[in-house]
């Protein structure tokens, strides 16, 4: 998952007051522009190969070759951290990203992260916990997510064998939510270095050689988002990242709990589901295809509305759910198309956006869409236990999560 680009979001207002010189928001929607399509273009290939080592996982039963499967499929997901890790970093050096600051569930968002950081930890010797928490916060939701990604990365980095837990504290008007880790911690003095850097005000290259990707994202956009981090740590017992984040009024509603293990459902049976997958690169396409059908869906294949319509036939079956792209042939995307689908058949229909986009008014539409949004390239565990969650949940109606 990327972060948006300001030029396109907001490009607009900050040209009528942010007092830039002559130009530079045309250069800074044109800058825009070019990383979201160079993004989405790069992800596309990304996420055909690791959809296909997916569907090899289940064909796969050799140990040695199971063995060099997943150092396939580790290298896959590395590649696509240091890409989105590194096209971030670009658009906040850049002054590309504006926050989209609202009122969210903080387990909305702790949701997505563990769906997206949990396989990493699978088959390891360390764990990931998610505490629920029914908070809601003043954040935008995505460069939220971005940050605490880039801190459970960072203690990735550190922790050999143990347990990374991510949990929040309420203080005062404010949230404090925490990424704790029990690996080698750190000196007095290598505390005091790191908070120098942390607190400091240089960024670009150096910065990343002393906190690494990870962490220098998170301080990144922290800083975008008028927050800052903190740190603790002990030699010899671990260390916790915090940042504090404002507090928004509660709502009635209390917002679905986050897992406490996402380890539960990384393998959930989805077999016998019939999904209808709406997707314009032919690529992607047959590595979904090929992936679902290896956990024994019965897949529907289509490059656009019309043609799942096509496909769907005269007197169709509904689907159990559908998977589309964000972006799609024709004058409809997937939001428009499931929705213009669920009428054609007359039922509620549950939907998966899947998307490589970076455009943050696509992002913005999609989250406010109801529709669950997952980011290419995906890690198959996260697509399949997202499915599992779907389907579990019974229907979703376009608007709103139950």
């Amino acid at each position: 998952m990327g972060i948006g680009t300001e030029g396109q979001g907001k490009g607009g207002e900050r040209e009528a007051g942010g007092g830039l010189p002559a130009g530079a928001g045309t250069a800074m929607d044109l800058s825009g522009r070019l990383f979201a399509a160079a993004s989405h273009d790069l992800r596309q290939p990304l996420a055909a190969l690791s959809l296909l080592v997916g569907a090899l996982d289940g064909r796969v039963s050799d140990p040695a070759s199971r063995d060099l499967l997943q150092a396939m499929g580790n290298a896959i997901q590395s590649m696509k951290r240091m890409m989105e890790g590194h096209f971030d970093l670009v658009r906040l050096e850049a002054g590309l990203c504006e926050p989209d600051v609202g009122s969210h569930a903080v387990n909305g968002i702790l949701t997505r992260l563990a769906l997206e950081v949990a396989p990493r930890f699978d088959g390891g010797s360390l764990r990931f916990s998610v505490m629920p928490c029914s908070a809601q916060v003043r954040t935008d939701p995505l460069m939220m997510e971005r940050l605490l990604e880039g801190l459970v990365t960072n203690a990735l980095r550190h922790t050999a064998r143990g347990r990374v837990v991510v949990g929040c504290r309420r203080s005062g008007g404010h949230l404090r939510i925490e990424v704790w880790d029990n690996g080698r911690g750190l000196s007095a003095d290598e505390l005091a270095a790191l908070h120098r850097v942390l607190d400091g005000a240089e960024g670009g290259v150096e910065v990343q050689g002393v906190l690494g990707l990870g962490l220098t994202l998170a301080r990144g956009i922290a800083r975008r988002l008028g927050l800052r981090l903190a740190v603790r740590s002990a030699a010899g017992r671990g260390t916790v990242f915090s940042v504090l984040v404002p507090r928004a009024p509660e709502t009635e509603e209390e917002p679905e709990p986050a897992s406490g293990d996402p380890g539960e459902t990384l393998a959930p049976d989805i077999s016998r589901a019939r999904v209808l997958v709406i997707e314009d690169d032919d690529m992607v396409l047959a590595a979904l295809q090929a992936l679902l059908e290896q956990w024994g869906c019965a897949v529907t294949g289509a490059d656009s509305f019309d043609a799942a319509v096509e496909r769907l036939g005269p007197s169709p079956q509904p689907p159990d759910l559908v998977i589309s792209d964000l972006r799609l042939k024709g004058a409809a995307n997937g939001i428009v198309a499931i929705r213009q689908l669920a009428k054609v058949l007359d039922t509620e229909l549950p939907g998966l956006i899947l998307t490589g986009d970076t455009d943050p008014r696509r992002l913005r539409e999609a989250r406010l869409s109801g529709y669950p949004l997952l980011h290419k390239p995906v890690a198959p565990l996260a697509l399949r236990a997202a499915l599992a969650r779907l389907l579990g949940r019974g229907k979703l109606i376009a608007g709103g999560m139950p």
